[in-house]
């Protein structure tokens, strides 16, 4: 039986593993951390839980209906763990108090859009019907003959809209409405204006199937049930195991070296890891192609992020659980104005907080640069932990008067943390999937590297951003090794 090593316990590493052992190989993650998730998880302080990674989107694919969801009941998502789901994703407020709502039906989309802005009728009917059409194509058909003539006739319908919009950003897009609140939503709600328009279509799709919500117990409880799926089929996890070389012997890889100087050999290595690291620190740059090494030099990072979390004694469920308000008084915060606060709460989740409290986080995207000034861990570091978390504070007063008054636990974390904890360069998830990226990495994968022999790289920095993504990756890098071994891949 070959031996492949993975590089990572994330959600990349966790699948890689799970289909690594369905096809008969012998699979041993080795993770630095202590916990499995990786960028996928969520932390405790005092019987709240706070979540560090489905703010966004929540978790795509957790309707029969979305074609994800077979690939999370491979990895033992389903029915292991209860979804939530959502009428409404997003809220924006602005500063005359008008607030619209990202509803998940793009019936009741069209409508919020038309009650606030008739004037873009046109538009607001065009991305409804958008909508609509690209839920063919992530549509689940199975192997039902007529669903998936049907499927393939929606997608048929949807290729004109590939051509309108395909060649636009989120910023270009959102430029087309009138009303400065829809402009302003549409072009900040991943938080870069230079996401590609495409992405934004294909995700409200799946919200519109009903194929979008949040996992009980959040991102770690999620990592937790796939990697119990790993483990009951035999799979070995080695924790805080971080892997400081990739073993090369005559153009192959050959296992990985231990921080502790030990050496495991592999037939197979399997990076989940931070991208950069990988091809730098692991392989000494050997290996990195051209294409690679301008991609690393310039295409832009999805921002890092500081998320100050809360623990509170109210229970704000019938606030929106993902809210942007503009405020009155803009503020200076880590090297930046500050227009807005992003917060988002999950009184829906009965496992973040005690009885009638709610765990609630503020995230403020930031520049790993102007961290560089404060070393991790030293007085001034802290102390601007302190200043965050007092500003904000200050400012939600603004959203929930009296709410300092009723916290019972904060935490700040920063990029730092994200670095110390995964590894990720810069603390950065990823790169932003521009209009540019989104094709190239998402429908042009490729997991190898030339000049080196049963290598693989797998995640976020190959596949491109998200967790299902992630998991897609790990599926599709086991697929690529079966190939090359000239094996029948199998799914379950």
């Amino acid at each position: 039986m070959k031996k492949v090593a993975i590089i990572g316990g994330g959600v990349t590493g966790l699948s890689a593993g799970i289909h690594a052992r369905r096809n008969g190989y012998d699979a041993t993650i080795f993770e630095m951390h202590y916990l499995p998730g990786g960028m996928c998880t969520s932390w405790q302080r005092r019987g709240f839980s706070f979540e560090g990674c489905l703010h966004y989107i929540q978790l795509t694919g957790s309707s029969p209906q979305h074609f994800f969801f077979n690939l999370w009941k491979e990895l033992g998502v389903f029915p292991a763990i209860k979804m939530i789901p959502q009428e409404v994703f997003h809220s924006f407020r602005d500063l005359s108090g008008r607030t619209f709502h990202l509803f998940a039906d793009a019936d009741r989309l069209e409508e919020e859009l038309l009650r606030h802005s008739p004037g873009d009728a046109d538009e607001v009917r065009a991305l409804a019907a958008a909508v609509r059409t690209y839920s063919w194509f992530v549509r689940s058909a199975g192997r039902n003959p007529i669903r998936l003539l049907r499927k393939g006739a929606g997608m048929l319908r949807g290729l004109p809209l590939f051509w309108k919009y395909g060649s636009m950003n989120l910023g270009e897009y959102a430029s087309r409405f009138r009303d400065p609140l829809l402009r302003e939503a549409l072009t900040d709600i991943f938080g870069c204006p230079e996401f590609a328009c495409i992405s934004l279509f294909f995700i409200l799709a799946g919200w519109h199937l009903g194929g979008t919500a949040y996992p009980q117990g959040g991102s770690l409880a999620l990592a937790k049930a796939i990697e119990g799926t790993f483990l009951g089929l035999g799979g070995e996890i080695r924790y805080r195991s971080k892997v400081q070389r990739i073993l090369v012997e005559d153009g192959r890889a050959a296992g990985v070296e231990l921080n502790d100087g030990s050496v495991e050999r592999a037939d197979i290595v399997v990076s989940a890891a931070d991208g950069r690291s990988t091809l730098v620190d692991l392989l000494g740059g050997r290996f990195t192609p051209q294409r690679l090494r301008d991609r690393y030099a310039t295409k832009p990072l999805y921002p890092a992020f500081i998320q100050v979390s809360l623990g509170v004694d109210l229970d704000l469920s019938a606030e929106p659980h993902a809210l942007k308000v503009q405020l009155r008084n803009p503020f200076q915060l880590a090297g930046r104005t500050r227009r807005e606060l992003w917060l988002h709460h999950f009184a829906c989740d009965p496992t973040a907080a005690p009885s009638g409290k709610t765990a609630l986080a503020v995230l403020y995207p930031t520049d790993w640069s102007w961290w560089e000034q404060f070393p991790y861990g030293n007085r001034n570091y802290e102390k601007e932990k302190e200043r965050i978390l007092a500003a904000t504070i200050a400012h939600l007063e603004e959203i929930l008067p009296g709410i300092s008054s009723r916290i019972e636990v904060s935490d700040v974390s920063t990029p730092y943390t994200m670095h110390r904890y995964t590894g990720n360069w810069r603390g950065s998830p990823g790169f932003v999937m521009t209009k540019e990226l989104a094709g190239e990495m998402t429908l042009k994968t490729c997991y190898t590297l030339p000049g080196l022999d049963r290598f693989y790289m797998a995640g976020q920095w190959v596949k491109g951003f998200g967790v299902p993504m992630a998991a897609l990756s790990g599926r599709e890098v086991v697929q690529a090794i079966c190939r090359a071994d000239r094996r029948r891949f199998r799914a379950v």
